[in-house]
């Protein structure tokens, strides 16, 4: 039977299964990776799990999510910075290529690139959980678009054909090795022309 957690009791396991099953996705993949060993290393029952998620593919998007959402923290700092030397299309460019490069950081974002290991993690996500990983994609592309406004640009195409482009450019970066040694200029060139169609000056 599961035992019973005080909000701040739960909110310490919480972090602790993030942090025990974060390393144990990356070691061996959520596949290999079973509730046993995470409960194991974090020193709950295994029944104690379901009290905070519905599967180990449900605590693998939250871990997801957690780690974009802290990108983009990092990257609305970046953009701002390269607003001091750049036009917005240039410095969304810059900053776009420093979040790419984030990945080398975070592996467990590579399992994006695993459509059957999607397939698998989205199929066991309720609705709440879905939705918050739509509405964190919503809020990211709005913070750009408000950044652009505030700099006196516009967006030249809907709010979903830049999405589209953004999620383009993480699916490039992450198969540049298929690409050959010319990946990296070519996605850079392929950005910049994107950016500079996708917002014009206002």
């Amino acid at each position: 039977m599961a035992k019973h957690f005080s909000e701040y009791e739960k909110q310490t396991i919480k972090l602790s299964m993030l942090k025990e099953s974060k390393k144990l996705f990356e070691k061996y993949g959520i596949k290999k990776t079973s509730i046993d060993k995470i409960v194991e290393s974090v020193g709950i029952a295994k029944g104690s799990f379901y009290n905070f998620y519905d599967s180990k593919e449900s605590m693998a998007y939250d871990l997801i999510l957690d780690i974009e959402a802290k990108m983009h923290d990092e990257e609305m700092k970046n953009l701002h910075s390269f607003l001091q030397k750049f036009e917005y299309p240039e410095a969304l460019k810059y900053t776009v290529w420093k979040s790419l490069n984030y990945m080398n950081e975070e592996p467990l974002l590579r399992i994006l690139n695993n459509p059957q290991l999607l397939h698998e993690i989205w199929s066991k996500m309720n609705e709440n959980e879905r939705q918050r990983g739509i509405c964190q994609d919503q809020s990211r592309v709005q913070d750009f678009l408000e950044i652009a406004k505030k700099k006196g640009y516009k967006l030249t195409e809907s709010s979903s054909v830049f999405n589209a482009a953004l999620l383009s450019f993480f699916m490039i970066y992450i198969n540049q090795s298929m690409v050959g040694e010319s990946g990296h200029n070519a996605l850079e060139f392929m950005m910049k022309a994107a950016f500079e169609k996708l917002f014009i000056k206002d």
